[in-house]
């Protein structure tokens, strides 16, 4: 039996590309029947742009922007450093379709507009039961459902009160040249924000903040930005004249974020779970894409070798655990306003501290 995919995002779609490149049989279901907008920062590491160019994706041609620096923006004080490795801007709704059409030349099976409901075990595999009452079997399971649990199969949720919301805007020109070839990284009240540049001149602006900062506002989410405004001037520049893209943001809360994937012992050896279902980085590392892909392409790989998912995921729990724990020390530092002076004032006498920390946060691909 093939194995199916569940979840057609980078991570899936990189491990059917990996899978049928390699001649073998496979299906992935998605849910969404087109494209669509993910809460994703829309950041591509150095990592995720190499991944992207194993599988055959050429990001200037999708009209992914590059970036080459970061600020680090902490009220009135402003921290810039190159990045210390080349990276891009691109919306998921682009990148999601280029590697979903990527795994379909190479002859894996897309199916569109179908939810998966449950995955029960079974002694020759899985079953898999969909929305429209069909039942499939596998022998194994590739789980890439992103932030989104099944039942059956559901990750810890976290308890710390946090939104995640997500808008692009069409930035007045002034605005759009001064972001141009930047990312930057706005410390907020109890959170922080990203905003740089994606494909078609738009910006994308990404932020974790308190949940009850939202309710507080009425979850308005123009009185929440000029809040947001107060704190930090940048921002509100940034924004002067900007056209929302959106009708409302996107948002997610109770994101388990520092969570590894760890598979007890009788776990069933054919279930791979990739990208945020194996390992949930801290938005501000911007590594989420590149740990997606590199989670999809090796767990592929390891099937294709015969090796249990058990194994796949002890390499990825050896590579992941240290970048996974400072990026973990430094979200929770990015919420707390002693911290935050320190570390803006840090990085803004020693440039080189920012890329210390984005070198620090990576997860190495596989060897």
């Amino acid at each position: 039996m093939p194995p199916i995919i569940i979840g057609g995002g980078p991570a899936g779609a990189a491990a059917a590309a990996v899978i049928a490149a390699a001649g073998r049989a496979v299906t992935l279901i998605e849910r969404s029947r087109g494209p669509g907008d993910k809460l994703c920062g829309d950041f591509l590491s150095g990592g995720a742009a190499s991944a992207l160019r194993e599988l055959g994706i050429d990001l200037l041609r999708l009209g992914a922007m590059p970036l080459l620096t970061i600020r680090l923006v902490h009220r009135d004080t402003v921290a810039e450093a190159a990045l210390p490795f080349p990276a891009f801007g691109l919306s998921r709704r682009s990148l999601d379709e280029a590697l979903l059409h990527a795994a379909a030349q190479h002859g894996a099976q897309i199916r569109r507009g179908e939810n998966v409901r449950g995955v029960a075990t079974t002694s020759g595999g899985f079953t898999i039961r969909t929305a429209g009452g069909q039942v499939l079997s596998a022998e194994a399971v590739f789980l890439a459902t992103g932030k989104h649990d099944l039942r059956e199969l559901m990750r810890p949720r976290a308890a710390d009160g946090l939104l995640g919301l997500k808008m692009y805007f069409e930035l007045a020109p002034d605005q759009r040249a001064a972001l141009e070839g930047c990312i930057e990284l706005m410390l907020l009240n109890g959170g922080y924000a990203g905003l740089q540049l994606v494909e078609q001149d738009r910006a994308v602006l990404c932020m974790l903040v308190p949940a009850a900062r939202y309710v507080r506002n009425g979850r308005n989410w123009d009185r929440l930005l000029t809040e947001l405004g107060t704190e930090v001037p940048l921002l509100r520049q940034r924004l002067a004249g900007a056209v929302p893209c959106l009708a409302q943001p996107l948002a997610i809360a109770g994101m388990p974020y520092g969570h590894l994937h760890r598979p007890p012992r009788n776990a069933p050896p054919g279930l791979f779970r990739l990208g945020d279902q194996a390992c949930v980085v801290p938005s501000l590392a911007g590594d989420g894409v590149a740990i997606a892909l590199s989670s999809g392409m090796a767990a592929a790989a390891a099937w294709l070798r015969g090796d249990s998912a058990g194994r796949y995921h002890a390499d990825l729990v050896t590579r992941a655990g240290g970048p996974l724990r400072f990026a973990s020390l430094i979200h929770a530092a990015c919420r707390v306003p002693a911290a935050q002076r320190l570390l803006a004032a840090a990085c803004r006498s020693w440039p080189g501290t920012l890329r210390l920390a984005a070198s620090l946060t990576r997860v190495a691909r596989p060897v």
